[in-house]
């Protein structure tokens, strides 16, 4: 077994040598194993999961109910050939579109989120063809495939593969009157997720998804729902878009916390209405909408049993009832810190704190992690405010939530007694560590023999 340092040298040789610099900057321990809200590192140390991978352990780590579902499921049926039915795939299928509303009826699989957003790029171009243009959300994210670059709002991802479709248009979150310009009498397709997420994250104002999804059905644009951050309890609800029960997306798009993190899987739901459309075009091939690997029996299982547990254990009142005493938490930090916190933006157990900048974003990070507590840094140095996110599993406890909330009131004590220009001169250095010599990173970091 590889001890930390070894971990570190192989994963700069071979993986993401400024992920190795980071671990070693930022004196990160290795994880050897997790159960619920904490996570075991190789030493023993036990930290508190409020990161979970920006949302994907939203069942908690290494859940047993959906273990159990998986290991049986791999005894029996792990895998099938492209276009092959079988009952545990056809049970997730019924069970996922008797959640959501009207004709939403129609599955396809994909592997990750970023490729379930190309397989609704294909859709909508097809079913709105000869309209082209795309609006979203400016500093949404659908992920960074070439194709989903198109769609997405985070500009310094995009730089580096200029131009793109000249066909997509962004505009503010929040901002309808922005959204019906750019819409006009008809745009191919809106795509939005109901709680803009990543370092952005904020909530929308009272009305603006239902009127989103007005706009859309008043000028034939197809609305399409990003839930792969929201979906299945975490903003306190199954769904985000579900608040108002006049609002049905064309598709939705879901990924992240479906599996609970036992397997990598994406579901786009199409109306029935829609794929009909899509179906009735001359010679379009038949698989236009398929991927080839996506939705085994085996995804298809961690999946069923996630959500299983989640209504079982009636997990989105949960996160909305916990989430209001994480919320409270964070806003009174960022009342006695107004230097350092901007806002505590949130829903349900989807939180965090607007921070001054990616200097104090990364200064908590660490000074949190001293104290066992693991929470979302943004990895976004271009982001002038990134929100430091707080995304425990939905079935995280009062007293973990307490402990948190501890060792955030204790960080953040230490880090005030700083000047805050401190904060900005370090700002300076990280928004040029990706171009600083190692040695120079080093030496910042108290990085000693390597370590």
């Amino acid at each position: 077994m590889m001890n930390r340092l070894e971990v570190i040298e192989a994963s700069g040789r071979y993986w993401n040598p400024t992920a190795a610099t980071l671990y070693r900057v930022a004196h990160r321990s290795i994880e050897s194993h997790a159960e619920g809200a904490i996570v075991t590192d190789e030493d023993g140390r036990q930290f508190l999961d409020f990161a979970c991978s920006y949302g994907v352990f939203i069942v908690g780590h290494c859940n047993p109910y959906v273990q159990a579902r998986v290991l049986q499921q791999i005894h029996t049926l792990a895998a099938t050939p492209y276009g092959s039915a079988n009952a545990v795939t056809a049970e997730f299928m019924d069970t996922l579109t008797s959640m959501l509303p009207g004709d939403l009826t129609r599955v396809f699989f994909a592997n990750s989120g970023a490729e379930i957003s190309e397989l609704a790029m294909r859709a909508v171009l097809a079913a709105r063809a000869p309209h082209h243009k795309i609006v979203v959300i400016r500093n949404s994210y659908h992920g960074k495939t070439l194709g989903a670059l198109n769609l997405l709002g985070q500009q310094n991802h995009r730089k580096p593969f200029l131009p793109l479709s000249p066909d997509v248009s962004f505009v503010p979150y929040g901002d309808i009157e922005a959204m019906r310009r750019e819409v006009g009498n008809g745009a191919a397709a809106v795509f939005l997720e109901p709680v803009l997420g990543g370092c952005y994250l904020q909530t929308p104002p009272k009305d603006y998804v239902r009127q989103v999804a007005d706009l859309c059905r008043q000028t034939g644009t197809l609305f399409v729902a990003d839930e792969i951050q929201t979906a299945f309890g975490r903003c306190g609800r199954m769904f985000a878009f579900d608040e108002d029960p006049n609002v049905q997306p064309d598709i939705v798009l879901l990924s992240k916390g479906i599996t609970g993190g036992h397997s990598s899987i994406a579901v786009a739901v199409l109306r029935e209405s829609l794929v009909e459309r899509i179906q009735s075009i001359p010679d379009l091939p038949p698989r236009y909408l398929a991927s080839d690997s996506g939705g085994s029996p085996y995804a298809c299982a961690a999946a069923l049993a996630s959500i299983e547990f989640i209504r079982e254990q009636h997990l989105p009142q949960r996160a909305m009832q916990l989430g209001a005493r994480l919320l409270a938490g964070l806003r009174s930090a960022a009342r006695h810190y107004p230097r350092l916190i901007l806002d505590a933006p949130g829903i349900g157990l989807m939180t965090g704190l607007k921070m001054r900048n990616p200097a104090v974003e990364t200064a908590l990070t660490i000074a949190l992690g001293k104290r066992g507590v693991h929470v979302g840094h943004s990895m976004n140095e271009s982001c002038e405010h990134p929100v430091l996110r707080f995304y425990p599993p939905l079935t995280v406890t009062e007293a973990q939530i307490d402990q948190a909330l501890a060792a955030l009131d204790d960080a953040l004590q230490e880090l005030g007694k700083k000047p805050v220009f401190v904060f900005d001169l370090m700002n300076q250095i990280i928004k040029r560590q990706y171009r600083l010599p190692r040695s120079v990173l080093f030496k910042l970091g108290g990085v000693k023999d390597g370590h």
